[in-house]
């Protein structure tokens, strides 16, 4: 519990510092153990920046050595670390003199392609203030150069924890530049399920998601959504990748599912297509799934009635499930329309 609570203020010590500043800091979903806790977008004296860097924040007197000098230690995160899309700094926040010191992490370990395990080192003296912030911190962001998508599609294409480290990196650079998320729109067919599940949470931001609480964080700019909204209209293949991503059980306000029916909506012939899809889905060994698919092209429809009546003509075997015996009900018990919020 104390090591939570430690952790949880060296998080906010990095936050606080980069805020008032003028940066831009995201952070990513601690459940998410991805070697990144946040993503921070520089400014200059014009304001807000493409430079972009990804952050592992260590907080507490266990990463320090006796000899005064820090650590960060390894894990299972190094090639991750070596290989990522976004530069990854590492940050120790020592609670006894509240200061914040910094390490190139991705250099450090380009640097030593022997290493696979132990520590990077992290100096005394190299403490992040404002001075080193527009100095040598953003002086080693920017010698990275312009960021290209090579890194960001080889990654999409390996296997996690890759997959997942790009999901994020992609997100983070997208808040400048579109191409990246449309790049990992265009990779949905190639990701394992709990990336694919991340990037269904994550484009959902991109659309008209009613339940988000929107902050300065994870708010898409309109000009950019203008870019990407065009690009949600959805294979049969993919409509299936992303059910079967998804529990059957996760429906509802503020869940996964109601992010993948956010991305729906934005596909006018999505009914037609979710058709298509059923079949497909009716060849698992458990129908639920279908069902479930069933169900969205319900919701979608602009007359429900005729639409469950298509349905159970083309596809009689939904019959047999509970959920759909349910739906049924509800089509001729209620008035309203059927909604899954």
């Amino acid at each position: 519990m104390r090591s939570r609570i430690t952790s949880r203020d060296g998080v906010n010590s990095v936050r606080s510092f980069f805020e008032h500043h003028g940066c831009r800091f995201q952070e990513v979903d601690q459940q998410q153990d991805i070697g990144k806790d946040a993503y921070v977008d520089l400014v200059d004296k014009a304001g807000i920046t493409p430079l972009c860097v990804a952050l592992q924040i260590k907080a507490g007197a266990s990463y320090r050595k006796k000899n005064g000098e820090y650590l960060i230690p390894l894990a299972d995160h190094t090639e991750l670390w070596r290989r990522s899309t976004v530069p990854v700094f590492g940050i120790v926040h020592d609670p006894v003199d509240n200061k914040l010191r910094w390490v190139d992490l991705t250099g450090y370990l380009r640097a030593h392609p022997e290493q696979i395990t132990g520590s990077v080192p992290v100096s005394a003296g190299r403490i992040l203030d404002e001075l080193s912030l527009h100095g040598t911190f953003t002086g080693s962001v920017r010698a990275y150069g312009p960021r290209g998508t090579s890194d960001l599609v080889l990654n999409l294409l390996a296997l996690d924890p890759f997959q997942t480290g790009a999901v994020y990196d992609a997100w983070a650079l997208s808040r400048s530049e579109p191409k990246y998320l449309l790049i990992l729109r265009r990779f949905i067919m190639d990701l394992q399920p709990e990336p694919l599940r991340r990037t269904i949470w994550l484009l959902s931001h991109v659309g008209s998601h009613p339940n988000i609480f929107w902050t300065k964080e994870n708010w898409i700019a309109p000009d950019i959504q203008k870019q990407l909204l065009p690009s949600f209209r959805w294979s049969p293949e993919e409509l299936v990748h992303m059910i079967r991503a998804v529990d059957h059980r996760d429906y509802g306000p503020g869940t996964l599912g109601e992010c993948l029916d956010v991305l729906l909506y934005e596909d006018p012939s999505i009914v037609d297509k979710i058709h298509i899809a059923i079949p497909l889905l009716l060849k698992d060994q458990d129908h639920t799934q279908a069902v479930r698919a069933a169900t969205l092209a319900l919701t979608h429809a602009q007359d429900q009635q005729q639409q469950f009546d298509l349905l159970v003509s083309q596809y009689p075997e939904l019959r047999e499930h509970e959920w759909f015996q349910d739906i049924a009900v509800s089509l001729q018990e209620s008035t309203e329309r059927l909604s899954l919020y």
